[in-house]
């Protein structure tokens, strides 16, 4: 069985692209709560319209709702969703614990798809939301192929993977470097691409290397797909809700060609927009070479080389053909871009399509050998072929004193229009075959063309060219309405059940990194610490555990450790009353994002209160160095650091500060260089969680005895002010994010 083919779309003509060049399925978002808040994306009018034009070619409509929803979010995004079931989209794209929820528990058959931003990685992930009965998981980039075989062979899930296009060097959803820098949250669909930024990277206060050090190269599994394909998935995605509309036609119709037939070779794929290639993690790419500190925005497709210069022209040896209105690279070192206006042949002549040997006016001389690239293909069609469309053949009858009948027939289903005039004797020109098929064949805006018309009209007859438009346009309506309908209303009734009571008593917890940490937290009497007694985000073991409570922060975590008292992590993300309610099913305790500010706090805690009459299980953390990213990448692979890591000091630095790198069974993580402190609003955090904690990293035994301490002493009424300007930050606590 073949995988589904997921093309994306940000605006109408890159799904009509989609659709038209052979997809399965698309995915977009309206203007609401999809991480890509910077596309054009569709208005809910042009959603409906995208609806009809793909459910005449039988292909489905996904809408990513993929963001972090906050409290004050909770009812528009209800609202929303239940907007979506109604005009009948076929799947939600979803990330947020809540909202997975309310689609499964309300909203079938509108498919829930697990997005790549919940942190979806192993079988026991999977596992999870196969017990949640959705319907399909998106994997994580970072999934190699064992991985997913082990899925594919142990799960009944259907599994979506990445195919094609751009890469985030952190696991998805696991990123806060956009927002602590800029506020604007990659978690929330406004990443500033901070990964895209040139660093220097220091071991022990020496530079050792420098570049763009999280740029990603861009996915391409398209040469391996055979691989991919014996691994049954159920669908294959092309990333790009930013990209254009010859992106979408071009990695849509060969992709499509390369499923249907897995020894076609691609020669064009490598004309649209895209950086360096990689096969991906799923593919096993070397995790020390994935990027590209080089960093080039566009590395287009190889067209020739220059070769010369005569009468202040370049001459230019062509592998292929280039056309006026082009744009090209220069691969020198200052990497000169060109837009091609002008073209010559070997006589100087202007021409609009140059092979073989040309010559171009550029402003600036470049050596001999120098390589040329193709970044923007002006050749490239993105006309529709009306034929692509669903054909329509139409009957159409008529006698004098009678109205003009219209009839079509689509899978046993019948369709007529009546003109609001009758038919009348002609007095100069009659009706005839030619005028009617000329009228009734007017569909360029619609998802139809006229494939036949059977004519059966008495002879030397009139009506007015606008009654038969007019009948043309009443027997589309009708048949837009055979495609697409409206789903059937629904009652919700959305007040969330669970029956657990836990004593809430103010309690610091701490996690810990190391032997020395957790010694230091035992020597102050911390009751709950998180040491070896956790389910990691990536790279988890899921072995047996002695503690009888645990800090969980994967969804693994929540189907394989059933029996313990567990705490869920700031991972998941949450920042509502109903993904805390939710997760109660699972855990005792629930610490919000690190994303949450003191507003948010405070809005969170009352709003449970009020509907549950009772305290929020909130645990909050008030001190630690923020993991701004979760890497499988490790830029110190490629300098054979591998071995030493964690016996050396790293540092990544840019214009706005100094960035730790610290490593976990070689999984990279990148902390904030200022520690998180929220010493000094203790007394008001407490008001709303009742657990705080202080995660240790890189601090050393007298560190953490010196910063629990402090907070002690603060929980117990000392007023001495503890924040430090220099090194601590309060991180978004009174920033909201975007």
């Amino acid at each position: 069985m073949k995988p589904e083919l997921l093309a994306p779309a940000g605006d109408m003509e890159c799904l009509l692209m989609a659709i038209y060049n052979n997809a399965d399925a698309i995915y977009l978002a309206v203007d609401k709560f999809g991480a890509r808040a910077y596309a054009k994306n569709f208005t809910f009018d042009e959603l409906k319209q995208a609806l009809l034009y793909a459910k005449t070619k039988n292909v489905k409509i996904y809408v990513t709702v993929n963001t972090m929803i906050k409290e004050d979010e909770l009812s528009l995004a209800k609202e929303y969703l239940y907007s979506l079931y109604k005009i009948g989209v076929d799947g939600i794209i979803v990330s947020d614990f809540a909202l997975i929820n309310y689609i499964n528990n309300y909203l079938k058959p509108l498919e829930c798809h697990i997005s790549t931003q919940a942190g979806v990685k192993d079988l026991y992930d999977v596992k999870f939301f196969e017990e949640l009965n959705v319907d399909r998981c998106v994997l994580a980039r970072e999934t190699p192929l064992d991985e997913i075989k082990k899925i594919k062979s142990n799960s009944s899930m259907p599994i979506e993977i990445f195919a094609y296009g751009a890469l985030c060097v952190s696991y998805s959803g696991g990123c806060l470097f956009s927002s602590l820098l800029s506020l604007r949250s990659g978690n929330r669909g406004r990443c500033s691409q901070n990964c895209r930024r040139e660093y220097k990277l220091y071991k022990n206060n020496q530079l050792i290397d420098s570049g763009f050090l999280l740029s990603m190269k861009d996915l391409n599994t398209f040469n391996n797909l055979d691989e991919i394909l014996k691994l049954n998935v159920d669908s294959l995605k092309i990333e790009g809700r930013m990209k254009s509309a010859d992106y979408v036609k071009i990695i849509t119709q060969e992709f499509r060609k390369k499923i249907d037939n897995p020894k076609y070779n691609s020669n064009v794929i490598e004309s649209v927009f895209h950086r360096p290639y990689t096969k991906g993690f799923i593919l096993g790419e070397d995790k020390g070479f994935i990027v590209d500190k080089n960093k080039r925005k566009n590395e287009g497709q190889y067209i020739g080389k220059i070769i010369g210069i005569e009468n202040n022209l370049t001459k230019i040896s062509l592998d292929k053909n280039i056309n006026i209105g082009d744009k090209i690279r220069i691969d020198d070192e200052y990497e000169e871009y060109y837009k091609i206006n002008q073209i010559f042949d070997k006589s100087k002549k202007n021409i609009n399509i140059g092979s073989n040997i040309i010559f171009l006016n550029l402003s600036k001389k470049h050596e001999n050998n120098t390589k040329i690239y193709r970044i923007v293909d002006s050749s490239i069609d993105l006309s529709i072929n009306q034929t692509d469309k669903y054909p329509l053949n139409f009957k159409i009858y008529g006698n004098l004193n009678d109205k003009l009948i219209i009839e079509a027939e689509i899978n046993n289903n019948y369709f007529t229009a009546k003109s609001n005039i009758n038919l009348e004797k002609s007095k100069s020109q009659a009706l005839d075959y030619n005028t009617l098929y000329k009228q009734l064949s007017k569909l360029n805006d619609t998802p139809y063309y006229l494939n036949d018309l059977e004519c059966y009209i008495d002879n030397n007859l009139f009506i007015t060219l606008s009654e038969i438009n007019n009948l043309r346009r009443q027997i589309v309506d009708e048949i837009n309405d055979y495609f697409y309908k409206e789903s059937p209303d629904i009652t919700i009734n959305d007040y969330i059940e669970i029956e657990k009571n836990v004593p809430y008593d103010l309690e610091l917890t701490c996690m810990v990194s190391n032997e020395e940490q957790y010694k230091a937290c035992k020597d102050l009497n911390i009751r709950t610490i998180y040491y070896k007694n956790i389910s990691k985000y990536v790279n988890n073991k899921y072995e047996d555990i002695k503690d009888d409570y645990m800090l969980i922060s994967n969804f693994g975590g929540l189907y394989y450790y059933k029996d313990k008292i567990k705490t869920s992590d700031y991972s998941f993300n949450i920042l509502n009353t109903d993904s805390i309610r939710y997760m109660e099913k699972y855990v005792d305790y629930v610490t919000l994002s690190l994303e949450c500010d003191n507003k948010l706090l405070e809005n969170i805690s009352n709003e449970y209160k009020k509907k549950y009459n009772k305290d929020a299980p909130i645990e909050f953390v008030v001190y630690g160095y923020q993991n701004l990213m979760t890497m499988k990448y490790c830029p110190l692979k490629k300098l054979n650091q591998c071995g030493i890591c964690n016996k050396n000091k790293y540092e990544l630095k840019d214009d706005n500060g100094t960035f730790y790198i610290t490593h976990d069974n070689c999984i990279t993580h990148i902390l904030n260089g200022k520690a998180l402190n929220l010493i000094d609003e203790l007394n008001d955090i407490k008001k709303y969680a009742k657990r705080l904690r202080l995660n240790f990293t890189i601090e050393s035994y007298d560190e953490v005895k010196k910063i629990l301490n402090d907070y002690i002493e603060k929980l117990n009424g000392n007023q001495n002010k503890k924040f430090d300007n220099k090194n601590n930050t309060r991180g978004y606590y009174k920033r909201p994010i975007l």
